[in-house]
């Protein structure tokens, strides 16, 4: 082997142990396949010693299948074995070998090769040699460059292992705080326990014997596999033995290697449960589960985990002894409290809102939610009195509630507390598929058709323990919500009903109680005077709000009608002397010489005085009374008249305009001029807010009016929109953002459409455009 060769097979060997995304063992098969290949061995074996290096106890061989293995080598026996012993490089014969040495049967002597890291074996590595002659210097020399490669691929899977094992041991202890963290009754706490052992340990026998003391029952409890089953009698001879010595003492118990029979779990580890100074019983585990044909035993590490299994556990029994004489105690006082305690506090909450729409949400949450809810589903229908139907307003379960209402309180806090519920909260109940099903409900009032009419007409909670079988129900709607059973309660407020609240527990098959029926009557009468409260000052602030806005509107009016007598007042003086200015400018202008700075000046004076006659113009057709001279129309010609007007302006600004104009024509009554005047100042908007030019679309189409038949214009452009805080104003007389307007453009216009019986909307678009929709009746 040249030096070469010796250089390129380091290489190979360490672009093996480098792979990192291949796992450990397999990097050692790797190996052990690369050496048999390199060197033409029949087999290349390298063995791992146990913790305590005194056994070599896996294997990985090219001679079996399989990337690692248990074996049983004890130190000094087999060439192995003896390698192990002494940590120096030997030959041996190939029929003097352990019988878990690995061999293909075409070897005539093995090679062993010690990999030791300081003082401390690791492992083996075995060639099969086929002749007895000793493998050359340089290959020897070689295969000293290798073992330090060996050793790190076996340090790396050692720390793997032990990194794997910590974390296991973690998960398992872990999972079992979760598992045993739940509520489990008492009597099925012991079966809970040993399946957990079962699944998360490596115990193939789990085995719990109660003393009696602490309040739980003495006995013995028992898990294994199906594998000892048929040696039951004898793992129970061992438990029996070592629960006895360990009661006696302290420390827990570990055995391994006690049980000579081979279908035996080879070692088993004892320990006292105890809460505190009180013992509970013992834990016996059995195990570990063979692999490969050996046994391997419980070790120190397995010892740390069951201790702390039987500590998680005895904390279990003992809560759990706790619990059973506490929970028949609690029972009753933490029902009457949460009775008081929610009714307490839903009157606090009712007096504390006047939203009809929140105070709903919160007396069904009320019912639905906690740890422990009064009711499944909770239903609210508010009778229409004008249709004579019960609306569904809104429906709430338990999961929509949850985490919404904490029935239960501080004693000192339940005066002064109440519920709230946020606007996210309440989209999701109403948005929820079961709301929207109540919300879509109608029940007509008549007690012969559903039960709810009857608690209605008679005033009357009303329990339904069998819907099937019930007569007077609404079939579809027991079909509809899946309702077995159910109760129906009136909301009452001054010996009248404003409602009815349906629940039910078809979610759990919890029955109805007396005590359920007896609460739900006394928070429907809190409920229903509630809701009352609630539409009564709805109502009140309703006609409140209506009052403000019509005192609002006559103020206006006065106003408007005030600063109109004067505009047009001062209009009406100030036209005279505008007109003589103006026509004495352009005279002026005529007889100077152009271009000349005389010249621009008057010029100048004209144009600004056919500005002022404009804004003048303007105020006196706001200002004075307007006459409808009613004549049929076309709205499509009206539009094409407007557009002729203004076309020359568009196009300069390079506004396309597009039409979208019915096949029939839309003929209605109403001033043509008046009308065209309207369609102009929009169509100059437009083009005001289209500076860099735009679409202009304009549509046409049959409408509808207050009921009646009407026709409609959209005009819509792409300036960018109206500003957010501008859109309120655009219909005020003089408010303006243009440097020339007058502010009137749009008020105008308004008030011709409102003389005709319409209306004209805006549908503003930040960012893309705005689109007025203008509607007129087809008759006067």
């Amino acid at each position: 082997m040249t030096d070469r060769d010796r250089h390129n097979l380091l290489r190979c060997v360490v672009r093996i142990a480098a792979k990192s995304d291949r796992p450990y063992p397999a990097r050692l098969k790797s190996l052990a396949k690369f050496l048999a290949k390199s060197y033409l061995l029949p087999s290349v074996t390298i063995y791992l010693t146990d913790d305590k290096s005194t056994n070599l106890s896996r294997l990985t061989s090219t001679a079996c299948t399989g990337t690692l293995r248990s074996c049983a080598i004890p130190a000094g026996e087999g060439g192995a074995g003896l390698c192990a012993a002494s940590k120096t490089r030997l030959h041996h014969d190939a029929d003097r070998l352990h019988a878990d040495e690995q061999r293909t049967g075409a070897e005539s002597r093995f090679l062993y090769l010690p990999v030791v890291v300081g003082e401390r074996l690791i492992g083996v590595v075995a060639l099969g040699l086929a002749e007895k002659i000793p493998l050359p210097p340089k290959v020897l020399a070689s295969l000293d460059d290798v073992i330090p490669v060996a050793a790190g691929i076996i340090q790396g899977l050692r720390l793997s292992s032990l990194s794997e094992r910590t974390v296991r041991d973690m998960t398992v202890l872990s999972e079992l705080g979760q598992l045993l963290n739940r509520f489990i009754p008492p009597e099925a706490l012991i079966p809970f326990v040993l399946q957990a052992c079962k699944k998360l340990s490596v115990a193939c026998c789990t085995m719990v014997r109660l003393t009696g003391d602490g309040g739980l029952p003495a006995g013995l409890h028992r898990s294994s596999t199906q594998r000892v089953r048929p040696y039951l009698s004898r793992l129970l001879e061992v438990e029996e033995s070592s629960s006895e010595k360990l009661l006696g003492s302290s420390a827990p118990l570990l055995a391994g290697n006690l049980l000579p029979d081979a279908n035996l779990p080879p070692s088993y580890a004892c320990m006292r449960l105890h809460f505190e100074t009180q013992t509970l019983g013992t834990m016996t585990f059995f195990g570990k589960c063979r692999d490969g044909g050996h046994g391997s035993v419980f070790d120190d590490e397995d010892l740390a985990l069951f201790e702390s299994m039987a500590l998680l556990i005895s904390n279990a029994l003992a809560g759990t002894a706790s619990f059973r004489q506490m929970s028949d105690l609690s029972a009753e006082n933490d029902k009457k409290v949460k009775e008081l305690s929610l009714l307490y506090r839903i009157s606090n909450t009712m007096l504390s809102t006047i939203k009809l729409n929140k105070l709903i949400h919160l007396i069904l949450s009320a019912l639905t939610s906690g740890a422990n809810p009064f009711f499944d589903r909770a239903m609210l229908f508010l009778i229409n009195e004008r249709s004579g139907v019960m609306q569904g307003m809104l429906g709430v379960t338990r999961e929509t509630s949850t985490g919404l209402i904490t029935p239960f309180a501080e004693i000192e806090d339940i005066l002064a507390s109440r519920w709230d519920i946020s606007e996210n909260d309440m989209v999701r109940q109403r948005d929820s598929e079961f709301s929207r099903h109540v919300m879509a409900s109608r029940l007509e009032l008549n007690k012969a058709l559903n039960v709810a009419s009857r608690a209605v007409l008679e005033k009357r909670l009303i329990f339904v323990s069998r819907a099937a079988r019930e007569r007077r129900v609404d079939r579809d709607f027991i079909r509809r919500f899946g309702i077995t059973s159910f109760a129906v309660a009136p909301l009452m407020a001054r010996e009248r009903v404003v409602g009815v609240i349906v629940v039910d527990n078809t979610l759990q098959g919890r029955p109805i109680t007396q005590e359920d029926l007896r609460f739900l009557q006394l928070f429907a009468n809190q409920a229903g005077m509630a809701v009352e409260n609630s539409i009564l000052y709805n109502r009140v602030e309703d006609a409140n709000r209506e009052l403000c806005e019509a005192q609002e509107r006559l103020i206006q009016g006065e106003r408007l009608a005030t600063i109109g007598e004067m505009a047009a007042g001062i209009a009406h003086e100030m036209k005279g002397p505008l007109v003589a200015i103006g026509g004495f400018a352009r005279r002026l202008a005529n007889n100077l010489p152009q271009p000349s700075g005389e010249r621009e000046c008057a010029d100048l004076i004209v144009r600004e005085v056919l500005r002022l006659e404009k804004m003048l113009t303007d105020i006196l057709s706001f200002s004075k009374k307007t006459t409808i001279c009613y004549t049929p129309c076309n709205m499509c010609e009206i539009i094409n008249d407007a557009l002729a007007v203004v076309h020359l302006s568009l196009k300069e600004m390079n506004i396309r305009v597009h039409k979208n104009f019915p096949k029939n024509a839309a003929i209605f009554l109403g001033d043509c001029q008046q009308l065209k005047q309207v369609l102009i100042n929009l169509f100059l908007n437009a083009e005001e807010a289209m500076k860099n030019g735009g679409d202009l679309h304009i549509k046409v189409a049959p409408s509808v009016l207050d009921g009646s038949k009407a026709v409609s214009v959209k005009i819509a452009d792409t300036g960018g929109g109206i500003p957010l805080e501008v859109l309120n104003n655009i219909f005020n007389p003089f408010y303006t953002t243009k440097d020339t307007g007058t502010g009137l453009g749009l008020p105008i216009a308004n008030r011709i459409i409102t003389n005709h019986g319409g209306k004209i909307r805006v549908n503003n678009k930040p960012g893309s455009g705005v689109e007025f929709t203008v509607v007129l009746p087809l008759r006067a």
